[in-house]
């Protein structure tokens, strides 16, 4: 059985950080700490794992994916009422 060596290639603020890792006898991977700490990693994390078609593997951390469709929707819903959503007014009518 052989050592399988995967290259993490890391983004963080426009910078590739490239470390070599091995797989242990049961396929695991272990994310070295100076990767989980750039990225916020702890305890139970979700990851979203991509094999492309020129056999890359991609892991992406899903609280920061998580996090930024989170302010991206507090952003475009800032300041709405449902009150003054459309289907407020019909059920509100439909009820009289």
């Amino acid at each position: 059985m052989g050592i399988f060596i995967i290259m993490f290639h890391i983004i963080l603020y426009g910078v590739i950080m490239e470390i070599v890792v091995t797989t242990d006898r049961r396929g695991r991977i272990l994310i070295p700490k100076k990767v989980r700490g750039k990225l916020g990693i702890s305890g139970k994390s979700m990851f979203l794992l991509r094999i492309r078609e020129d056999g890359v593997i991609e892991l992406i951390p899903l609280n920061k994916l998580y996090k930024d469709v989170s302010e991206i929707f507090e952003n475009k819903f800032k300041g709405w009422k449902e009150e003054d959503h459309e289907a407020s007014e019909i059920l509100s009518e439909l009820i009289k």
